[in-house]
Parts: C-alpha cells; structure tokens; sequence
C-alpha cells in the first residue's frame, strides 16, 4: 500500500516528497528573501548597512558588554580551575571511553597511548600544527603525531569520536 501512495504521489505527509518541486519552492523562498532584503537595503531600513556598486558593508557591532560585566568577567575566571585541555579530555575520556573509536586504519587496534592520540586530536582540530604541537607537548614530536594521525584519526573515526561524546551528554 505504502509503495502505491508513494508511486501516486499520495504519502499525505506534510513536506514535500519530490526533490525537484522541494529545491524549486526552496529556491522561490531564497529569490524573495533577497529581494526583500534589496528592498529594505534600498529604503535605508537595516541600521549600518549600505549597498553600492562595490557590495553590501554592514558595519561592525558595538560592544554591547555591560561595564558591570567587565569588571565580573576577571573575578568569575578566578573562580575557574586551571585545567589542561588534555587533562581535561583524558577526563571525559574516561566517562565516555569516546577514543575507543580511533583506530588502526588497517587493524582496527585501538591507539597506543590516549595523552598522545588526545595531542593529535588536538592539534587536528585546532589547525595548530603539528611542528607546534610537538614543541609544546613534552615527550612527543612532530613525526609521532604525523605517524598517530595517518593511522589512527580519520573522519570517520572523529565521526564516531563525536557521535559517542553526543551520546553521552
């Protein structure tokens, strides 16, 4: 029954079941945004936005931060711990066990070593480099984290890192 709705056109569902009218109403829907952006732009309506022959500038917010805040924001970082970011990942680690899910490309082993996987998955996300990583890691270089990350951290493996994490949140 399900097959014949679906070859009708007849799913009664409240989005739209074919890709082509979907993307064309979506693209109808973008064309009136921007025209009625163009409009509001022309008319001088949006506060610190001008569009000319060289593009659209909309100027920089002010900083909108209470001077109260300012003054609290020192006392509340006083408050925090002062914790390593790879401390603080072992720690999750643990709760979680998410480094499970980076393994040997080609044997499926788990990473040796999680402070050192945790440096690589670090200097991966940061895009800090892996040069500067190493200098800033004592025990590791350059060439351990290179050899780590084409073996052990993929995107599917960060994929699976994540989804764990998301899971146990």
């Amino acid at each position: 029954m399900g097959g014949e709705q679906h070859r009708e056109n007849q799913l009664e569902l409240a989005v739209e079941t074919s890709a082509a009218r979907y993307l064309d109403e979506r693209l109808e829907r973008l064309h009136d945004a921007l025209d009625e952006t163009h409009r509001l732009v022309a008319a001088g309506e949006p506060p610190d936005v001008e569009l000319n022959e060289i593009g659209l500038r909309i100027s920089p917010l002010d900083d909108a931060t209470l001077a109260e805040a300012n003054v609290l924001k020192p006392q509340a970082y006083d408050l925090m711990p002062r914790v390593k970011i790879t401390d603080l990942l072992l720690e999750v680690d643990q709760w979680t066990d998410f480094t499970r899910h980076f393994t040997h490309l080609k044997s499926e082993a788990k990473a040796p070593g999680r402070t050192l996987l945790l440096t690589a998955i670090l200097a991966d996300v940061f895009n800090l480099g892996l040069e500067k990583m190493a200098d800033t890691c004592a025990g590791t270089s350059a060439a351990k984290l290179v050899w780590l990350i084409a073996w052990y951290i993929r995107d599917e493996t960060h994929q699976k890192g994540l989804a764990e994490l998301v899971k146990s949140a």
